[in-house]
This record gives structure tokens, C-alpha cells and sequence, in this order.
């Protein structure tokens, strides 16, 4: 709720007294009953309702409480203290109430079987919150509502109460992912338990709303504030304060959406609730306020002097609710600095975030914004000052998403989240854009970014180059432990994992830690020098004849994300980097315009046929004019920065995890391939391992799956590939010449659990079936994660189509492969149909099987963009394997096999649409 309400203030809990003081000595009780310790709390409320008889009263209130104290009422001693120090609380006498609380806590009725205790902990969490003190707030309300679920149920009104109150605290600490999730579940119970119809589901609906709005979700937060004001006005009528609230939060929805004329119209249903009630206090007031600052917003009223004199005062007027007061200031604060009075502009914007961090957290969605518009209004007046608030504020944001990612459980939550850094990092662009000195700092943040990367791993990639090269046990379990921690962010941001048994928990990642650090500590004695030594940067990690070109987007929102048209600009950056240079920066416009709907309409026409017959049927007319100009978009803008290379290490972004780059060609007609080798990294951190050796490994043991045969009893599943068959028997013949010992499972052999158990043994695994992947848009299952559409088909597969943990389906998904260790293989390739196709997301920059083989561990892959050819894919993978065996690099057998297919020397290869549509990534 956001009404400030003259309702709130609290009156002292009297509790019933004797009668006459007569009657009460005649009938007084044994000094140590229930009863006689009773009537003297009564009487100790009493007397400190009696003016300048406080402190008596509070002494002998002590008193009792401390008598209960030394008694065997276990119950009424911990419900005694429980309700004292409540009403200190509610009298917001607050050190009174600590001392209560905590004399409370270390009495012998605390320790026992007590029921009441929950009370006590829920009563002590409200306290701990009104402190700020959120550790203690979290400990206690966590202690509560597990004593709740013991001794209720774990579907129990007197739960849910409480877990609401650890969820709206939560929030209010900034943790809103956390928030959310929780009262999400809250809500279903409820809706389950005690209907859709009772109010305090309605209450349910209406905080998380409240907290949707707080995490910039204004749309998911309409549907419940919708809801919820149709039910309280069928229950209470009309004008009724609950009614009131819910007016005004539907009102901040549509204000939030942009859509004025509807807040003007709800705002005007909460001032007229406000006349009909006349309560004590400002409600009018407050209605007329939020009334006028929309009507100012939207430029239906004149922004002049005698309204800025009108709402000036309303920023410090603590009988004003603090999102309005919050969003006034940044109201004038735009004003002020469009009219070049940066000192009155800067003077709104830190009291918009004082009154955040005081009201909220300053780890907070309106902390952030306040911080952000600060450095924004800092750009014009000095960079360098601005360039270090983005330096901080990227820091502390990038903390807080990893947090709230991590803890989402839910899609939406999580790109809610992400999408407000969005917003700081399409400003801290602009500015490192105009300002070179900005340009590294801001290139450490576009590393980080895709995948959230908080400091953690970055010390267990310290830990890889730290310890002894020969000690392979800790490096797999640092291996094991940055797998899991990337899988667990995959499904936290997914929203996957509630229900999957088999996805990484929290428990796990606890677990890997303590055993990596115990096995640490027993051998190794890292000093804090030592581990605060940065990683090394791309400068010095690249040779003179390399360049890495890191492709990064911004996006600047609308905040009706699910609209047609969510996005009010998008900016496609490239930062190159060369040895011992500093990075430079390109902006290369709007990925829109370099790869427009028509464009990516003909990309999905590439990669949406499955048969033999269809596959190659695209004529290549079609494939030139798809990829037709993103040289000059890409490629032409980079050129001063790439004189003297022969080497470049891309990393896409977004929609350029599609783009098979050495196809691009200049206005000459040459290709990328020809002027460099090129190398696809899956993240910036894959160039830490890009320069280690690139050869083929000379023995190993080598997995090779083709010539499945994938009917499933009456069901006769996916075409036959008889080319498979072949491609693996000569892939075979090439490796056992390399000393390799070769695995083959062919017809019924290529299980999920045999191929698992063979892939995470093998140093070389080759898959040559189907693969397949399809969006939403494209003919998947709607609402379905990406690593579920991602798959590749294995033997006796059939029809089914399962998109769940089963390892006897014939499907191996993306969702599944994270989870396998493929630390062991030097190279996976994928010889299948649309494998490095995956979804444009929020973390991670693409969803889908490349995803999944870099969280798997494996080093590398090989994928394929669109359907290819089966014949012609089987004769490129032999070419790209005899290079290999010939001595040549991962990077230069691949370029030389598409040399030799585009040459005429791979028979049915020739065509681009086979050579191009393979990419290697790098992991």
C-alpha cells in the first residue's frame, strides 16, 4: 500500500482490568499463578496509561515479566513478554521494546515446546524491521515462520501471515526476486486453501503487486491491483478505505505504463473515496497531490512556477507517501536540468535518494534510479566524476542482479530485474561512447555482464591458473564448482527449477563450496595478495597479430515490456581490443536496422525444415540476401582498430550468436574467412584459455554416435540419416591412425544414459542425427524454456516429445546436457540440424545447446546454425577431421575445411549453405 493513512497511529494495548479494588484483594490469587502474574501485567498497563505514571508502570511491568520468567507457565510467559514488547513496538517506543524482546529471548520458556514462541519471533521481526536491522529482521521472521509450519502446518493461515510479512520485509530490504517468489507461493496456497474470495488472499495479491511495481513490472502488477479492486468493492462498497488503497495502486500501475488519462481517472476514484470517508488527516491532500503530478507529467499541466511551487514542498512533507515524494523530485529534477539549473536538478535527485535509501535499501530499484540520474546529470559537467559514479553504481547493481537472478524462481522476475540494468548500461554506453577514459572500465562491465559474473568465478578462474597444474582432483572440483554455479543461475533465471528434481539447488552449491575450500585449506595457502591479483586483462592476454571484438547490446525499455513494441531504442556496440592498447569503442547503431524482421523472417526460413528432401531446398539466392550487408554493419566500422591482425575472437551477443561471420563479405567480395581466422568465443572470459595449446590431441578416447535408428516400437520417429553411418565409420578410420581407442554406438546403442556415460569419459565426442530447435514463434510450445527446445535426437526416439528430465525419451535437451560433466572433452561437435541456434536472452546473451555445452564444461564445440545437408555435412566433417589428424589447430582445420569445401575439393559440400552453416565456439 502506498497511502499514507491517518489511521496509523497506535493506541496502547489495554488489557481488561478487575473491577474494583476491593473485589480484587478479596479474591486475590497466589502470588505465582497465571492469574495473580496476569493481574499485575493489567495492572502495570494501567498505570502507565496514568500521565506521569510511565515509568512506575514499566517497572513493575519488568517485574512480572521477569517473575513469569522464573515460573514453570512456559506459554504464558513467552506470550506475556510476546504482547509487551508488541506494544512498545506499536508505540514505536522502540528501545523499550528491544529490552523486552531480548530479555525475552534467554528465558527458560523459550527453550521449551512452545507453541507461542512463533508470535514471539514474528512480533521480534517487526521490530528488528522498524530498527533497520535486516539481519536480524531475516533471522527472526525466517525462525517464525518455520516454527509457524511446525506447529500449524505448512498450509496454515497463521503461516501464510507470517510469510507475508517476511516477503514485504524482504522486499523492502531490496531483495525483491526473493520477495516475489515468496509470496507468489504464499498466494497460491491461499488461493488453494482458503479461496480466490477471502480477503486476505486479496491482501496476498495486493503487496505483490506492490512488489511487481517496485521491480518494474507495472503490467504483472495491473492484473492483480485489478482484481483485487473489483473484489474489496463487491465486499466493503464503494467508498471504503481498502477500496481506496487499491484505486490509488491501479492509478501508480497505468501512471508506471505511461497511460495517463487511466491514473488520472483511478487517482480521481481515490480522492473521491477520501471526501466520502473524511478521515483525520491528508488523504484529500494526498489524491490532489498524485493528481496534480500526473496531470504535470503527461504535459497536461503546465510545469510553470506556480506549480513547481506546489510541488516542491511535497518532497519534504513526510505526510505525503515517499514513491510520490520520490517521484516529484525526479519530476523536477528533469525540469531543472532541461532549463540548465544542474544545481537545483542534482539537489531533487539526492533527495529522491535519500528518501529511498532510507524508506527502501540502498541496494533498491529507487536507490539505483537516483544514483543513475545523478551520474547522467554529472556527464555534462564532468565526465570523470560520472565515470566513477557508473564505475560504483555498475558495481553494486551488477551485485544486486546476480542476488536477485539467482533467487528470482521466475522468468519474468528475473528480466524485470535485468532490465533495469539495462537502463544503466544503455547510459554508461553514452558515456564511454564521448569518453575514452571511460572505454575500460565500461569494457570490464560488458565482460561481466552476460553472465552476471559477481567476483565469484572470477576467483575460481584465479584458482584454475593458481594451483598445481598436476593437481587434477582440485581443478575438477573447481571445474565442478563453476558449473554448478553457472547452472544454478540458468535455471534460477529461467524459472525451471521449482519443479525439476534434477536441477542444482542452493544446498549444492553450498556443498561444493565447503568441500573446495577444505580441500583449499589442506593444501594450499593462498595469501589475500595473491587472490586480489585481477585476472589478466584482454591487452595482455592477446598477441600482436590477434584483436578481440566483443559485441554488446543496450536496450532502453518501455515500461510495458510485453507490449508489441517493447523496446524505445536498441544500441549494438563493439569494443576491440589489442595488445598492450586500450580498448576502443564503436557504436554501430540499431541491431534492428543491421538484421531487420525480413531479414531475420529469412534466417528462420533457413532453419525451420527436417527432412532429407527439404533440407538444402532453400535456394542461395535466399542465403546471400540474408546475410547481404552485415560486413559493412559489423565488420567496415572496426577497421582502424584491426590493421596488423590476422586473428579475431568474436563474441556475439543477442541475435549474432546467428550470424555465420567468415561467410561476411566486404565490398570486394572477400570473405571474413579470407582476411582472418576467425575464432567464436561463448563469453569474454573464454579468451583466458585461448591461448592454450589448440592442437588435436594426439591419443584419447574418442565417443563417435551415427546411423541411429530412432523408431520407437509402432512409431517410426525421425527420418533415417544413412549418411550418419558413414560419417562416423570414416571419422573412425581417421582417429584409431591417431592412437585413439573408438567408442561407436550406432542403431538402438545411442541412449541417453549409455551416451552420457561414454561423453563424460571421452576426450573427442561426435554426434551425427538430428537436431532441432524452435521458439515460440516458429512453431515451439509457448511458455516453454529454450533448453527444452533445444535438442538433439538420439536412438529409438520416436514421436515423443516429453520436454522433461527423462533419461529414456530418446531426446537429449539442453536442460538436461547442462547438467552433464563434459569437463574431460576437448571437443564436442554436434553434426546436427540448428544446434547453435538458441533464444536471444537476458543473461547469458543466448539460451539454448551452446548454452548448455559451456556450462557442461566441455572446451569446445562444433554446431551448426541451420538444417544442412546429409551427404554433404558427412564429407565435411571427414575434411575437418584429416586436417586435424594432419597436425593443423582446432581454428585452422575448421577454416581450411571450409577453404577446401568453397575450392570444389569436399564433394556436395560447396555450397555455403553446408560449409558456413558450421561455427566453433570456444568456451
Amino acid at each position: 500500500m502506498q497511502v499514507v493513512a491517518s489511521v496509523l497511529a497506535m493506541l496502547v494495548v489495554v488489557l481488561p482490568l478487575p473491577q474494583a479494588h476491593a473485589q480484587q484483594a478479596a479474591q486475590q490469587p497466589p502470588a505465582d499463578t497465571e492469574a495473580a502474574l496476569k493481574a499485575r501485567i493489567d495492572a502495570a498497563y494501567k498505570l502507565m496509561m496514568e500521565v506521569g505514571r510511565f515509568d512506575d508502570g514499566d517497572a513493575q511491568l519488568r517485574a512480572a515479566l521477569l517473575d513469569a520468567a522464573r515460573s514453570d507457565l512456559y506459554e504464558f510467559t513467552v506470550e506475556s513478554y510476546s504482547n509487551a514488547g508488541a506494544t512498545f513496538l506499536n508505540n514505536q517506543i522502540l528501545d523499550y521494546a528491544e529490552e523486552i524482546f531480548a530479555e525475552g529471548l534467554k528465558t527458560r520458556a523459550m527453550q521449551q515446546d512452545v507453541a507461542k514462541r512463533a508470535d514471539f519471533y514474528l512480533n521480534y521481526a517487526m521490530l528488528k524491521q522498524a530498527e533497520k536491522d535486516n539481519r536480524g529482521f531475516l533471522s527472526m521472521a525466517a525462525t517464525a515462520t518455520n516454527l509457524y509450519a511446525h506447529y500449524h502446518g505448512t498450509e496454515s493461515q497463521e503461516l501464510m501471515y507470517a510469510t507475508d510479512v517476511l516477503a514485504t520485509g524482504v522486499a523492502a530490504i531490496g531483495t525483491i526476486a526473493s520477495a516475489i517468489s515468496l509470496e507468489q507461493r504464499n498466494l497460491e496456497i491461499a488461493e488453494r486453501v482458503i479461496g480466490a474470495d477471502d480477503r486476505f488472499t486479496w491482501k496476498l495479491q495486493n503487496n505483490l503487486a506492490d512488489m511487481l511495481r517496485q521491480m518494474g513490472a507495472p503490467t504483472r502488477a495491473l492484473q492483480y491491483d485489478l482484481n483485487v479492486l473489483e473484489k474489496r468493492t463487491g465486499y466493503y462498497g464503494a467508498n471504503h478505505f481498502n477500496v481506496l488503497v487499491s484505486a490509488n495502486n491501479t492509478a501508480q500501475d497505468y501512471l508506471d505504463l505511461g497511460k495517463y488519462d487511466e491514473a488520472l481517472r483511478y487517482f480521481q476514484q481515490d480522492r473521491g473515496i477520501a471526501v466520502v470517508l473524511k478521515q483525520e488527516g491528508n488523504l484529500v491532500e494526498q489524491a490532489d497531490a498524485w493528481l496534480l503530478y500526473t496531470s504535470a507529467l503527461s504535459g497536461a499541466q503546465p510545469l510553470n512556477e506556480p506549480t513547481i511551487a506546489r510541488l516542491l514542498p511535497l518532497t519534504t512533507d513526510q505526510s505525503y507517501p515517499d514513491i510520490l515524494a520520490i517521484k516529484i523530485a525526479n519530476l523536477l529534477a528533469a525540469h531543472f536540468a532541461a532549463i540548465g539549473d544542474t544545481e537545483s536538478s542534482m539537489s531533487q535527485l539526492d533527495q529522491a535518494y535519500r528518501i529511498a535509501g532510507s524508506k527502501f535499501n540502498l541496494s533498491h530499484p529507487l536507490t539505483f534510479a537516483a544514483r543513475q540520474a545523478m551520474a547522467n546529470l554529472k556527464t555534462k559537467t564532468n565526465p570523470a566524476a560520472a565515470a566513477a559514479d557508473f564505475v560504483a553504481l555498475n558495481n553494486d547493481m551488477l551485485q544486486w542482479n546476480s542476488s536477485e537472478v539467482s533467487s528470482a524462481g521466475s522468468r519474468v522476475v528475473a528480466e524485470a530485474s535485468r532490465a533495469l540494468a539495462d537502463d544503466m548500461l544503455y547510459d554508461y554506453a553514452r558515456l564511454a561512447q564521448n569518453n575514452a577514459s571511460a572505454v575500460p572500465a565500461f569494457a570490464d562491465a560488458v565482460r561481466r555482464w552476460p553472465t552476471l559474473e559477481n567476483g565469484k568465478r572470477d576467483t575460481l578462474r584465479k584458482l584454475l591458473r593458481m594451483i598445481d597444474p598436476n593437481d587434477a582432483e582440485t581443478r575438477h572440483l573447481i571445474q565442478t564448482a563453476m558449473r554448478l554455479s553457472f547452472a544454478y543461475q540458468e535455471v534460477a533465471s529461467s524459472g525451471d527449477g521449482s519443479d525439476d528434481k534434477g536441477a542444482v539447488q542452493m544446498e549444492q552449491l553450498q556443498a561444493m563450496d565447503d568441500t573446495l575450500n577444505a580441500k583449499l585449506a589442506a593444501r594450499y595457502g593462498f595469501d589475500k595478495i595473491a587472490m586480489d591479483k585481477p585476472l589478466p586483462s584482454a591487452n595482455t592476454l592477446l598477441k600482436p597479430n590477434e584483436a578481440l571484438i566483443d559485441y554488446f547490446i543496450t536496450r532502453k525499455w518501455r515500461a510495458d515490456r510485453e507490449s508489441a513494441y517493447p523496446l524505445e531504442d536498441e544500441r549494438l556496440y563493439a569494443i576491440v581490443t589489442r595488445k598492450e592498447q586500450q580498448p576502443s569503442l564503436y557504436d554501430l547503431g540499431d541491431p534492428r536496422r543491421l538484421i531487420p524482421a525480413a531479414r531475420e523472417t529469412r534466417m528462420a526460413n533457413l532453419r525451420s525444415t527436417r527432412s532429407a528432401q527439404e533440407r538444402g531446398a532453400v535456394t542461395l539466392v535466399d542465403l546471400n540476401a540474408t546475410f547481404t550487408g552485415l560486413y559493412a554493419g559489423l565488420i567496415a566500422p572496426l577497421e582502424p582498430s584491426l590493421g596488423g591482425a590476422d586473428t579475431l575472437f568474436v563474441v556475439p551477443d543477442g541475435k549474432l550468436f546467428s550470424v555465420p561471420f567468415p561467410l561476411l563479405q566486404d565490398s570486394k567480395g572477400a570473405s571474413l574467412d579470407d582476411r582472418f581466422l576467425v575464432r567464436m568465443l561463448t563469453r569474454p572470459e573464454s579468451l583466458l584459455n585461448a591461448g592454450v595449446d589448440q592442437s588435436f590431441p594426439k591419443t584419447g578416447k574418442a565417443l563417435l554416435v551415427g546411423g541411429l535408428d530412432y523408431a520407437r516400437g509402432a512409431e517410426k520417429g525421425a527420418e533415417p540419416l544413412p549418411g550418419t553411418r558413414k560419417e562416423v565409420d570414416a571419422i573412425a578410420s581417421i582417429l584409431h591412425g591417431d592412437h585413439y581407442s573408438v567408442e561407436m554406438l550406432t542403431g538402438t546403442a545411442a541412449g541417453e544414459r549409455a551416451l552420457r556415460k561414454d561423453m563424460e569419459q571421452a576426450t573427442v565426442a561426435h554426434l551425427a542425427t538430428h537436431g532441432a530447435y524452435r521458439d515460440e514463434k516458429e512453431g515451439g510450445v509457448g511458455a516453454v524454456n529454450a533448453l527444452w527446445q533445444s535438442e538433439v535426437v538420439l536412438s529409438q526416439s520416436g514421436n515423443r516429445q516429453s520436454m522433461k528430465r527423462d533419461d529414456g525419451d530418446g531426446r537429449l535437451y539442453g536442460m538436461e546436457l547442462m547438467m552433464w560433466d563434459l569437463s574431460n572433452l576437448d571437443l564436442l561437435v554436434l553434426s546436427a540440424c540448428e544446434t547453435a541456434r538458441g533464444q536471444e536472452t537476458f543473461v547469458g546473451g543466448l539460451r539454448g545447446l551452446p548454452t548448455a555445452i559451456n556450462i557442461a564444461g566441455a572446451k569446445r564445440s562444433l554446431l551448426a546454425l541451420w538444417p544442412v545437408d546429409d551427404a554433404g555435412t558427412a564429407a565435411f566433417m571427414v575434411s575437418f577431421y584429416g586436417h586435424l589428424a594432419a597436425g593443423q589447430t582446432y581454428p585452422e582445420a575448421l577454416r581450411q575445411a571450409r577453404r577446401d569445401a568453397r575450392y570444389g575439393k569436399i564433394s556436395g559440400a560447396q555450397d555455403p549453405r553446408v560449409w558456413a552453416a558450421f561455427v566453433m565456439f570456444e568456451n
